[in-house]
């Protein structure tokens, strides 16, 4: 029986968990294989090997580029984290014929055309299906199951700490408090910037539109905002006024007649009660994909954790294992003209605070009026400190180009505070 040789890079919570599960399940992945996976080699602290109980047949490094020059090793599982690391390690392995398999979403928004190139012209395979949304196959199946299918757009719930506290705000909870419990449970890092401030979320938005299209749309092409601005009061108002709830979504939309127009951006977004992303809580992820022939289709499950994550790299590992007994060359990556970005008009939110003064309110809506966005409702809430009295304008669609002079402009009169809330309303 033929025999894969695996080399493991990064003993951390997912690989550690890796390591377990390839150890734990060997009989019954040898048998849905017609193989034997063997671990061969790890990269990490001696600590971490020592805690795993790993035998003395398998070999230990502390630097990663040691992997990619090992004799004998048919594939290498990146789970370092990072970046420039992880990317030395994986870009050596493609260029010298050698597989990949990585759950590194920052390493693929950021290298994705040097990755691509490096597997094409090197012969190594690279998958990378944990990179986006954990357990949830999203990838898979945009890439393979939609693969005779148009995609219209792809809107998810991408990054599970965000989700956690969100759903705790929409119950009362400070969000201080809410990242500090999502903390304590190892939902969030001890500087979870990353995920409040949308990068991410940003990070596999372009994963995803780079997969679908076949281009690389850059991460700093997704036009980002995080929930730093929003409020418990935000959360409230909009269940209770606007039969919505707050979700940071992640969306890609593709233009019909258009395959080299992309739509992206990431932000809060207030999503109909009916709609299914509403009921998506705390630390899970979901991502609805809009397909021409298909319909609307729903993926959900847990987007973060060891034992998701884990679970799609070994997915990865079998589908990698079952190419090389195949003895198929690889195939070729696809690639597409570089994406033009483009927006569609829609509906957005806007809280302000401002002092209680005559002329306030009119001057907001005059400079509102002046670039032909039309009001949809305006709440002021009683009842508040009249240094800082919340207005809350909704919309009817626009550009967001055109909304966000309109904000830059009302943020500069007189008599209004700086800090604002902005949103979007999903339809």
């Amino acid at each position: 029986m033929r025999t894969i040789r695996l080399a493991v890079a990064g003993l951390g919570v997912v690989g550690s968990e890796t390591v377990r599960l390839l150890r734990s399940r060997r009989e019954s992945l040898c048998r849905r294989l017609g193989a034997r996976l063997e671990l061969t080699a790890v990269c990490d602290r001696q600590a971490a090997a020592r805690r795993l109980g790993l035998p003395t047949s398998v070999r230990h490094f502390t630097d990663p580029g040691r992997l990619a020059a090992l004799p004998g090793v048919d594939a290498v599982v990146e789970l370092l984290g990072g970046l420039e690391a992880p990317r030395r390690l994986v870009l050596g392995c493609l260029r010298r014929g050698l597989s990949v398999v990585t759950a590194n979403t920052r390493l693929l928004a950021h290298s994705w055309d040097e990755l691509r190139t490096a597997a094409t012209k090197g012969g190594g395979r690279l998958h990378f299906e944990a990179s986006v949304a954990g357990g949830i196959p999203i990838l898979k199946a945009l890439d393979l199951s939609l693969a005779g299918d148009r995609v219209e757009a792809v809107y998810g719930i991408l990054n599970g700490t965000t989700n956690f506290i969100l759903t705790r705000m929409a119950e009362g909870m400070e969000p201080i408090d809410a990242l500090r419990r999502a903390q304590e449970l190892g939902l969030a890092e001890k500087n979870p910037a990353l995920d409040l401030n949308g990068r991410d979320t940003a990070d596999k938005v372009s994963v995803l539109a780079s997969l679908v299209t076949g281009a690389w749309l850059r991460p700093d092409q997704v036009r980002t905002q995080g929930i730093q601005e929003i409020g418990i009061e935000d959360m409230a108002f909009a269940e209770t006024t606007l039969g919505r709830r707050v979700k940071l979504l992640g969306v890609a939309r593709f233009p019909e007649k258009a395959e080299s127009r992309v739509e992206a951006f990431v932000g809060p977004s207030l999503v109909p009660l009916e709609h299914p992303l509403a009921s998506v809580q705390d630390e899970f992820n979901a991502v609805l994909v809009r397909a021409a022939s298909a319909g609307d289709l729903m993926f959900y499950g847990k987007g973060a954790g060891a034992g998701p994550a884990a679970s799609a790299v070994l997915g990865d590992v079998m589908a990698l294992g079952r190419e090389l007994l195949s003895g198929a060359k690889p195939a070729a990556h696809r690639s597409g003209p570089a994406p033009r970005l483009c927006d569609s008009d829609c509906a957005f939110y806007l809280r302000l605070g401002a002092l209680d003064r005559p002329g306030v309110l009119s001057a907001v809506t005059a400079t509102l009026g002046r670039l032909g966005i039309s009001i949809a409702t305006i709440n002021q809430p009683g009842g508040c400190d009249p240094k800082n009295v919340p207005i809350i304008i909704t919309t009817h669609p626009t550009s967001p180009g055109t909304f966000g002079r309109a904000v830059r402009d009302i943020l500069a009169l007189p008599n209004v505070s700086r800090r604002h809330t902005v949103m979007r309303l999903l339809p």
